[in-house]
């Protein structure tokens, strides 16, 4: 029996290209869904080996049905991995302004969604006393979990608090023989962001000309940004080496905000976006 994987946020994206190439390598591939629509194209395009799965990860009560959904399927074989893709990136803004239910809703999908997801499944990925068949849970996060970029504050704590949560749960899934995995991609290249406008609560305040700075950075980085394949690829490497890394960082950036001064790193990212550095 081919050996199942349980992606969230397949409809587009790093999720799509996931479960494309898993397919290809021989798995079978469950993708969460938010619109049946996107559910039936995918399968479409992939195969019976793709099962589409319609879940909102902050939907706590439907969460507790595709449990069992998933349960049934996979049998005792269980998940040989789970992939935590879904997420948002913004909307963005100075952390001064934006109002909190924004950031507390990008909180909700970004972390509690994903912690919600892990609990669920667990029992699917060998999270129990003597279970033979140990599965992998990977975390896709970014480089925004190491270097917090200037007006998306929000998301990059977010992604902070993905990667305190992957090496919390490294340790304390050892017991069960789960290796946890943390994914740090940086910019990918998507034409998502062409169609992005300045946001309009913004303008008139102090952040106004950073904000379109941050919009045409965002723009030029979809269209040099790495490849979708690139973070798909390291989903594979994860799941299928004997013993695969705690993190896979994808961005040189993740390493030079190792080696750089905190204040360099503040000054690079203030020269990128306008803002006068008076630090």
């Amino acid at each position: 029996m081919k050996p199942f994987v349980l992606i969230t946020g397949a409809s587009s994206g790093i999720g799509l290209d996931c479960a494309r190439l898993l397919v290809d390598e021989g798995y079978r591939v469950i993708g969460t869904v938010r619109r049946q629509e996107d559910g039936l194209r995918i399968r479409a395009m992939l195969g019976e080996d793709f099962t589409p799965l319609l879940l909102d990860v902050t939907d706590s009560a439907a969460l507790d049905g595709a449990v069992g959904q998933i349960g049934a399927l996979v049998g005792d074989a269980g998940l040989a991995a789970l992939v935590n893709n879904a997420g948002i990136a913004s909307p963005n803004g100075p952390l001064l302004l934006q109002p909190l239910e924004e950031i507390r809703g990008m909180f909700e999908v970004n972390l509690f969604g994903l912690l919600a997801v892990i609990q669920a499944f667990a029992p699917l990925l060998g999270a129990r006393q003597g279970s033979a068949r140990p599965g992998r849970l990977i975390n896709i996060s970014s480089v925004s979990g190491r270097v917090a970029t200037p007006l998306t504050g929000a998301y990059a704590a977010s992604k902070h608090a993905v990667e305190a949560f992957s090496d919390t749960l490294r340790v304390e899934l050892g017991i069960y023989g789960i290796e946890v995995v943390a994914i740090e991609p940086g910019p990918i290249r998507t034409p998502i962001w062409d169609k992005a406008r300045p946001d309009p609560r913004y303008q008139g305040t102090d952040y106004e000309a950073a904000l379109h700075a941050l919009l045409d950075l965002a723009r030029l980085n979809a269209r040099k940004g790495a490849p979708v394949a690139r973070v798909s690829q390291a989903v594979l490497h994860a799941l299928r080496t004997p013993r695969p890394k705690p993190r896979y960082p994808l961005n040189p950036m993740w390493h030079l905000a190792a080696l750089l001064p905190t204040r360099w790193i503040d000054r690079i990212l203030a020269r990128k976006l306008a803002l006068p550095p008076r630090i």
